[in-house]
């Protein structure tokens, strides 16, 4: 028998053909695995960030420019007309006072006298009280301590702790908010590197400042320990802003 002849035209058709499409068909499977892989790669990648919360701190200083002053007089009798005679005296004598050491006439204030019996003041007291808040501002900011202690010399009978503002106040929150945002910023910043992370998205943001508090005493030589007075006699200054940040992390 004659054995099989085998065109070798078509042969090498066969061959160019196999050749051509099936390493085609092979690079478009091992190309869309690898597109699969990925993609799944990504969305686990995008779909799971690190979520991170950091606080920042800024402070801002200043001069101050001006110093707030609160205190109250008051007067005791048995008669209540007396009481509130001897209240008004005491006021008019600060007030005085005042205008001889420099404060202007328009920054001092002066509230509607209040009569109340003696005994809601001190137990077993008797007669009334008659009690009136006044107020004053001074840009003599480094004399406060001074003037706390003429004004009780004067008949104050408790006054408050200086309360000093800056006309710029608005500027220097935003310049103490901006400052928290970018220490904020730095700690993000070093958390991300840490951890292989190049991609930051803020998501929240809580801001919260340094309240204001007023410490009052009673008598003029004695300032408990939480009153201010070496940044009243300096005249500084000071705002705190605290925020604190949430990052999502990839």
């Amino acid at each position: 028998m004659d054995p099989v002849q085998v065109n070798p035209t078509t042969s090498s058709e066969g061959s160019r053909f196999s050749m051509k499409y099936g390493n085609g068909s092979s690079k478009k499977f091992f190309l869309m695995v690898a597109l699969i892989i990925f993609g799944l790669a990504f969305y686990t990648w995008i779909s799971s960030p690190m979520i991170v919360t950091v606080t920042g701190t800024g402070q801002v200083t200043a001069s101050a420019e001006s110093a707030t002053i609160s205190f109250t007089v008051s007067s005791n009798d048995g008669s209540p007309a007396v009481a509130i005679a001897g209240a008004k005296n005491k006021a008019d004598s600060i007030r005085t006072f005042m205008v001889s050491a420099g404060i202007s006439e328009q920054d001092i204030a002066e509230a509607q006298v209040r009569v109340i019996p003696a005994s809601t003041v001190s137990q077993g007291a008797t007669g009334f009280s008659a009690i009136i808040g006044m107020g004053a501002k001074t840009v003599h900011v480094s004399e406060t301590p001074n003037l706390i202690a003429s004004l009780y010399a004067n008949g104050a009978s408790l006054v408050s702790q200086p309360v000093i503002s800056v006309d710029n106040k608005d500027e220097l929150e935003k310049k103490a908010f901006e400052e928290a945002l970018n220490d904020a910023k730095r700690q993000a910043s070093a958390i991300a590197w840490k951890n292989w992370k190049l991609v930051r998205k803020i998501i929240a943001i809580t801001q919260a400042a340094t309240p204001t508090t007023t410490t009052v005493t009673s008598r003029a030589d004695v300032l408990t320990e939480n009153q201010d007075s070496t940044a009243a006699a300096s005249g500084i200054f000071k705002i705190v802003k605290t925020v604190s940040v949430s990052y999502k992390m990839w």
